[in-house]
């Protein structure tokens, strides 16, 4: 399943935490035109490349939809970064 929120929290040194929730349904809606517009010059630039451009579209989906409980931490000794999509 494709992911549908990401959650940010960023951290001080106080141990103050923010937490933001991205919708990235949003997201994935913003980025479909762009998509579509650049659909024709992928789908070139993979025949240029030799490479079957339905199994890169495959490839990508399959990259798309393993981002699910995916978490990025980042640490340093002023603040710290937490990154998890759901």
């Amino acid at each position: 399943m494709i992911p549908f929120v990401a959650v940010v929290s960023l951290r001080n040194r106080e141990s103050r935490t923010f937490r933001v929730w991205i919708p990235l349904l949003l997201v994935w809606l913003l980025l479909l035109p762009i998509a579509v517009v650049l659909t024709p010059f992928i789908f070139i630039a993979c025949l240029i490349c030799r490479v079957n451009p339905f199994r890169g579209a495959a490839v990508l989906w399959q990259i798309v939809w393993a981002l699910n409980d995916t978490q990025f931490e980042v640490e340093h000794r002023s603040a710290g970064m937490s990154f998890h999509i759901l």
